[in-house]
């Protein structure tokens, strides 16, 4: 990473229970529900990502 493009974004969570789930979810070792999380799209649109 070019440290002169680097920058820090402050992070905030209002519901770290349903963050820890899609956590888990996301890292588990089970893999159909991931692709079924990815695949729906759950939760995601393109104002959630940083593009």
């Amino acid at each position: 990473m070019d440290p002169s493009r680097r920058s820090l974004r402050r992070i905030t969570m209002t519901d770290a229970e349903a963050a820890g789930n899609i956590f888990d979810l996301l890292m588990g070792s089970e893999v159909a529900p991931r692709k079924e999380f990815i695949v729906a799209g759950q939760g995601l649109s393109s104002a959630h990502l940083d593009i």
